[in-house]
């Protein structure tokens, strides 16, 4: 666990990634996390509604030794924690925000949502997985991207960015395309999925195709054990948004999508570290041409 991330924001984290039951438990501390600091392990079985033993499983399953940890954790955090400084909207227009918010509120909850996933993807990505796909990238050939719907902005700014550092990246936003062309990819190629849900019908039929060629696969998702993760060589995992069996909301909060491309720059980053002179080599070719593009043209410079 993160030293600069606190148990609420970690538990928002790795939500996806627990069991049913466990999930049940996260879902009580998160809903009042100060009525909860004062109960004890018996307590907050009863008030979840499942087994002390389920209780201590939750307690190692968010990384910690036992119950009291789990509680000193829990007294850390000020009643000002901007994880609970908003309690949840029945029903919104967009990510927790409802009929009564004002522009301050608004911008408030925005930004510390923003806050949380960047916080939080401190504790669900994994550096060795990162390392691991990294050394995937520059060994391979091509580098086809695989998304839909809002998770297509990853997808679009990781080919930019692995396209700048000289490894050939695409990205087809029509699903026949996408599949049609995991298929057919040399043996050389991998493909990156990204999914929040792991459950994108069209993404998780693409990366099949990809692996039925015999390529390997990274995926970003916020549920490691979804569909689409078990199609993975490796798994990225993110901050989980929402419930990932149709779950939701009708207006999808974009701030769920920073967690994505906040993969994919820690991806990119590293895999320019990784084969450095290469990337100093194509991203210096590209340089000129983008201080053209920002260049405001004066009338003696037009022909």
């Amino acid at each position: 666990m993160a030293g600069q991330t606190t148990i609420l924001e970690h538990i928002r984290a790795v939500h996806g990634n627990l069991k049913p039951t466990l999930q049940t438990v996260a879902d009580a501390v998160l809903a009042d996390p100060d009525t909860v600091r004062r109960m004890n392990l018996r307590q907050l079985a009863s008030h979840s509604g499942v087994s002390e033993a389920s209780i201590s499983r939750f307690v190692r399953g968010i990384g910690l030794e036992n119950y009291r940890d789990f509680g000193l954790r829990l007294a850390e955090i000020s009643p000002t924690d901007p994880t609970k400084a908003h309690p949840a909207t029945p029903q919104g227009v967009y990510d927790n925000i409802g009929r009564t918010d004002t522009a301050e509120t608004i911008l408030s909850k925005i930004a510390h949502r923003q806050i949380d996933v960047a916080r939080s993807g401190l504790a669900t990505l994994d550096p060795e997985a990162l390392e691991q796909a990294a050394r995937m990238i520059v060994s391979a050939g091509p580098v086809l991207f695989l998304a839909a719907g809002s998770s297509c902005l990853a997808a679009e700014s990781g080919v930019v960015r692995f396209g700048r550092m000289g490894i050939p990246a695409m990205f087809h936003q029509d699903r026949n395309n996408q599949t049609i062309l995991a298929a057919s990819l040399p043996k050389d190629a991998l493909v990156i999925a990204i999914s929040d849900s792991g459950r994108t019908a069209q993404t998780v039929e693409a990366t099949q195709a990809a692996r039925n060629s015999g390529l390997p696969a990274i995926v970003i998702t916020s549920y490691p054990e979804s569909p689409l993760a078990k199609l993975a060589d490796v798994t990225l995992a993110t901050p989980s948004a929402y419930e990932p069996a149709g779950g939701e909301p009708l207006y999808e909060s974009m701030v769920a999508k920073y967690g994505q491309l906040l993969a994919v720059d820690a991806l990119y980053s590293l895999t320019a570290v990784l084969d450095y002179d290469r990337a100093l080599e194509h991203l210096g070719r590209g340089d000129p041409h983008i201080k053209t593009s920002r260049r405001i043209a004066h009338d003696d410079d037009r022909p």
